[in-house]
């Protein structure tokens, strides 16, 4: 009885930051169902974790062997499982990284089968490949490493603290540098508490400090969300002033959107075919911007501006084209206008905005007297 109470005083912070991400993931789990339900699944495991931590040390203290073989074993399966989930929190699992996150999810079935195998403790030789457990005269049970499948785990757990440092350095060098400063400040805690567990020889520190990066994500994934337009996805008027001064010196290219023919659409078919127009426009450019240089934004009902930050002319002509050729696989149709800021140009980013705007109205005057529009002035 005096250990459960030692494990329930010792965990209650662990309790208390599991307590607020269930919360907050039930919670939002209608509006957000992908990211709760790995949050949630995410918390089980830790609990799970200290409980097996407890149970591991219980039953090496009272010479229960298969159960010490059991907890260990569990404990070395659910930790890269964790670090796996909070790969898939870092919203990478994009369609051009689905075969990388299935051969990283093989190698979690790999690490399983290996460290299933001290269970067989009846089989000799088996459980010494990779730990074992030596009963000692005063009824306890010492822990044995085995050979070097004892350090798959350990293999694997680095293998993805690698991919979210190297995913972490991609956000950096993308300009976006929010997402980068929160994962790397989870890559440091939780590299920093393996290395305590390692030197320390203890088990139960990654525990807390998981539950603590899974708030941090919580709260960095939420204010993102809070950064994007509720329509389109795309980002929000605000997140476009701040970047645009966050930027300004490192914008290189503008391209101002304006939707043809919107009102008269809402008109006739009333706003949800407007919304579905917005939607598809917005679809299109996320399609088209060429990643880590290039950010799409809605200002307001049908006006878009794209912000390419240190790219080339090249890009911005190649994302044009693309925009242009798929609306044209749509029935919509919008107005574009751009401006390259050259390295030598001394135009200022303001400047270059109004250039961008003014050809951006020159297209949409060309679309409605082509099709014998009379449009509204104000």
């Amino acid at each position: 009885m005096s250990d459960f109470i030692n494990y329930i005083t010792t965990n209650i912070p662990l309790f208390c930051l599991s307590f607020v991400v269930l919360f907050l993931a039930i919670r939002n789990i209608k509006v957000r169902r992908r990211e709760s339900i790995y949050f949630i699944v995410f918390t089980a495991l830790v609990l799970y974790l200290s409980v097996d931590v407890f149970m591991e040390r219980y039953d090496a203290q009272h010479g229960i062997k298969f159960w010490a073989t059991f907890f260990t074993a569990t404990g070395y399966i659910v930790r890269p499982v964790l670090l796996y989930i909070f790969c898939l929190l870092a919203n990478m699992e994009k369609k051009r990284s689905q075969k990388f996150y299935i051969l990283w999810g093989i190698s979690l079935l790999v690490n399983m089968a290996i460290y299933i195998l001290p269970l067989f403790i009846d089989v000799k030789g088996i459980s010494t490949l990779v730990f074992s457990y030596t009963e000692q005269l005063d009824g306890t049970l010492k822990f044995t490493r085995g050979g070097p499948l004892n350090f798959f785990s350990h293999a694997i757990s680095f293998g993805y603290l690698l991919l979210l440092f190297y995913v972490s350095a991609l956000r950096f060098y993308g300009k976006h540098r929010r997402d980068a400063m929160v994962l790397s400040l989870c890559i440091i805690f939780v590299f920093i508490t393996v290395l305590a567990e390692v030197l320390t020889g203890r088990n139960d520190l990654l525990n807390i400090v998981c539950e603590i990066c899974a708030i941090i994500n919580y709260i960095f994934i939420t204010s993102v969300n809070t950064s994007r337009d509720v329509l389109t996805n795309l980002y929000d008027r605000r997140t476009f002033y701040e970047d645009s001064a966050r930027y300004k010196s490192k914008i290189n290219g503008i391209v101002q959107i304006d939707m043809n023919g919107l009102k008269n659409l809402n008109d006739k078919f009333g706003h949800t075919k407007g919304d579905e127009a917005l939607n598809t426009i917005s679809k299109v450019f996320s399609a088209s911007l060429q990643k880590d240089t290039m950010f799409a934004y809605r200002l307001s009902g049908d006006e878009f501006i794209i912000l390419m930050i240190q790219g080339k002319k090249e890009y911005l002509d190649n994302t044009i084209e693309q925009i242009r050729s798929l609306i044209g696989f749509t029935e919509y149709s919008i107005a574009i206008g751009s401006y390259f800021i050259d390295k030598d140009d001394p135009i200022t980013f303001e400047e270059a905005l109004k250039e961008a705007e003014l050809l951006m109205y020159a297209d949409k005057s060309k679309f409605y007297i082509s099709n014998h529009i009379e449009r509204r002035r104000t």
